[in-house]
């Protein structure tokens, strides 16, 4: 290379570059979607902020008085008091001529919890009740609606009047009871649980 050569500057060879096309801020898609999709995008956030709304509703109003039907709905709560205590004095009521009424009445009325407790409790009274002679005669003396729940489950305190014969004979002075009921509504109310108030 002559002296000549190397003073020169190297010649530039032009590269090919693309040609800078204008950016748009949004893709074609994104634009169309933008344009077409906002009201649906709108409608959706609405829809998800009402459900969000209507379960935080729920969830506060579950322990507050308003869900409580007992206390807004005076016939539904009268018509429950009404069915339970006649129940509850049906199946605390028996005869030992006639045991198995009160057996019959227990099985229509009772279930889960209350009925297999009720079971073993009847069990001991079936053997003792024909050798004493002895009948017990249930009467309600008051009861009152706790809670009523939108789900059909029902809550009661219920005071009882005892009388107990022997033979036909008072065999003392009435005795007083009471009682925590729960009842589910299942085509008509079914005790689920009975408890020493």
């Amino acid at each position: 290379m002559s002296v000549t050569e190397q003073d020169r500057p190297a010649r530039r060879v032009p590269i090919p570059r693309k040609k800078k096309t204008a950016r748009r801020p949004f893709g074609h898609a994104a634009r169309r979607v933008a344009e077409l999709g906002w009201p649906v995008a709108l409608a959706l956030a609405i829809c998800l902020s009402a459900l969000a709304v209507d379960g935080w509703a729920d969830r506060r109003s579950e322990g507050s008085p308003a869900a409580n039907r007992a206390l807004v709905d005076a016939d539904r709560t009268a018509e429950v008091v009404a069915d339970v205590s006649a129940k509850v004095a049906r199946i605390f009521s028996y005869a030992h001529t006639d045991p198995a009424a009160t057996e019959r009445a227990a099985r229509a009325v009772l279930t889960g919890r209350a009925a297999a407790d009720y079971e073993k409790l009847f069990g001991q009274v079936k053997r003792q009740a024909p050798l004493m002679k002895l009948s017990l005669t249930t009467r309600v003396a008051k009861a009152g609606l706790i809670n009523l729940s939108r789900d059909g489950k029902a809550v009661l305190i219920v005071f009882l009047d005892q009388t107990a014969t022997r033979a036909g004979k008072p065999a003392g002075a009435p005795v007083a009871a009471q009682l925590i009921v729960t009842a589910r509504e299942d085509h008509g109310w079914r005790i689920s649980d009975l408890r020493a108030a």
